[in-house]
């Protein structure tokens, strides 16, 4: 990164998980090197909870001695602590998934940051209603690259374009991905006379133990022959060619901070299902088809809360999901118009270089304000 900026614009001291393929690392890595083309801006990478930060931090000063710094750490909430001995401003970007933050996170995030930021007005109503000052919190959406993510990007020769519709799933094997449950509901949809697939794609993220083969036997499916199973990829540039080579993509989740591969498959142009709740809300608009869904309580202890209470999440309704995929696959035409109105939509207005104007922005008024 540069060091490149307008007089008196503040340097940015950017600590965050900069490698790899999945969530916070795209997402460091897609917000830092625009900011970096607006503002002056050190990176600390970060590999799992260690790095060169309390170095970088000690050399900061001597190398600028002038600079206003403001340090912005993209990292779970709970280790905004990474920042306990910073002089000047402090913002932690960080994004959560039901509506009960884990065990930590607020404590962490009121003593060690001065601002807050969150990529959804509804990811700020959640922070807020675990106790955090609404006044110190910020909405700074995230992106994606229009020149990677696009509907006429060459499709991946791993996924055969033999005629069958082809649906796409991105995202971990887990409760709140709902997955099991894609799988189930699309099994149970499609009969012999439907030529249609399953891809998925992501489901070992974070996870090399998982046992497919056990998962996908407990189901009982009719005809696990329709299902197709990407291995982990190298880099996460390999997903656009994943997108472009299937025909309409599905996310029937529970929750998500924000929701990557929703906006990278609709940036791709394809007819998106998904579950009318938490981060997707903020981006799909009119332009994706939206699972019903009902509020319940999270029955999955995917993090830590003292009194066992984890909060809520959504409950998709599987026989709309049903019914939407069967109305996408019988009506082409219509699915294909919307989705590229959708990557009209996203790859103009849901952008990391959008993302990074409202970021600097956010930063110059802080550097003002000192």
């Amino acid at each position: 990164m540069t060091l490149t900026g307008a007089a008196g614009d503040p340097l940015i001291h950017a600590i965050g998980w900069f490698d790899g393929r999945y969530g916070y690392n795209v997402m460091t890595r897609g917000l830092f090197d625009p900011l970096s083309r607006r503002l002056p801006v050190v990176a600390s990478p970060l590999r799992h909870k260690s790095g060169p930060v309390d170095q970088d931090k000690a050399e900061i000063p001597k190398y600028f001695p002038d600079a206003q710094c403001i340090t912005v750490t993209m990292l779970y909430g709970s280790m905004a602590r990474v920042m306990y001995n910073v002089e000047g401003p402090r913002v932690c970007f960080t994004l959560w998934e039901s509506t009960r933050l884990p065990k930590g996170w607020a404590e962490a995030l009121d003593r060690y940051t001065d601002r807050i930021w969150t990529a959804t007005p509804w990811g700020k109503r959640v922070f807020a209603a675990n106790g955090l000052d609404p006044e110190r919190i910020d909405v700074v959406p995230l992106g994606i690259d229009p020149d990677l993510f696009r509907p006429d990007l060459t499709p991946t020769p791993a996924i055969p374009r033999d005629g069958s519709y082809t649906f796409l799933s991105v995202g971990r094997w887990e409760k709140r991905k709902g997955m099991a449950d894609l799988v189930t509901a699309f099994d149970a949809e499609f009969g012999d006379t439907d030529d249609v697939r399953l891809v998925l794609a992501g489901l070992h993220a974070n996870q090399p133990d998982l046992d497919l083969g056990s998962e996908l036997g407990a189901l009982g499916l009719r005809r696990p022959d329709r299902l197709k199973i990407i291995p982990p990829v190298g880099r996460h540039a390999t997903f656009a060619g994943i997108y472009t080579a299937c025909d309409a993509f599905v996310a029937p989740t529970r929750a998500e901070g924000w929701g990557l591969p929703m906006t990278e498959a609709m940036a791709c142009g394809l007819p998106t299902i998904v579950t009318g709740y938490s981060g997707p809300s903020a981006f799909i608009g009119k332009h994706a088809y939206r699972i019903d869904h009902r509020l319940v309580p999270v029955d999955v202890p995917f993090f830590e809360t003292e009194d066992g209470d984890l909060g809520l999440w959504a409950e998709p309704d599987w026989r709309h999901l049903r019914h939407l995929m069967r109305h996408v696959y019988e009506n082409r035409e219509e699915a294909r118009d919307r989705g590229q109105a959708g990557s009209a939509h996203v790859r103009r207005q849901v952008t990391w270089d959008r993302a990074a104007d409202v970021a600097a922005g956010l930063l110059r008024q802080m550097a003002s304000r000192l």
